[in-house]
């Protein structure tokens, strides 16, 4: 499995396999905490080949700098069947969120997992400005 797309996004969209995204990010402004952000989506595009057909479990955490959950991990599955060309199937995920809370600025991070390893991870920076 390959990762060919792994991003946060004011918006993401899967249309019959095509994958939209509307302005990536890294990093969140606020002026307090805690702060809310209105929405975004997470995109992911994954390739699988040919000898990975089948069902694949998927984690998705959003964690902090010392490793706490900050919302409940978001888990699924993925069913790859065989690929129309012999080679590799891809999938696209999109997770969206509303209201994402964050106490305090600082480093927080998205982490991917496939069939429970760890394989990504995307970092999101919460900023206080004045």
């Amino acid at each position: 499995m390959e990762i060919e797309i792994f991003t946060l996004a004011d918006f993401a969209q899967d249309n019959n396999s095509k994958l939209t995204i509307v302005g990536t990010f890294d990093s969140i402004n606020a002026k307090q905490f805690p702060v809310q952000h209105p929405a975004c989506a997470i995109a992911c595009r994954l390739r699988f080949a040919a000898k990975e057909a089948g069902t694949h479990d998927f984690k998705l955490r959003l964690i902090d700098s010392a490793g706490k959950e900050v919302i409940q991990p978001i888990e699924g599955n993925i069913s790859i069947g065989n690929p129309p060309n012999g080679q590799f199937a891809s999938v696209n995920v999109v997770i969206n969120f509303n209201q994402l809370q964050f106490s305090a600025p600082g480093r927080y991070s998205f982490e991917l997992s496939i069939d429970g390893e760890w394989v990504s991870g995307l970092p999101l920076f919460l900023n206080k400005v004045s």
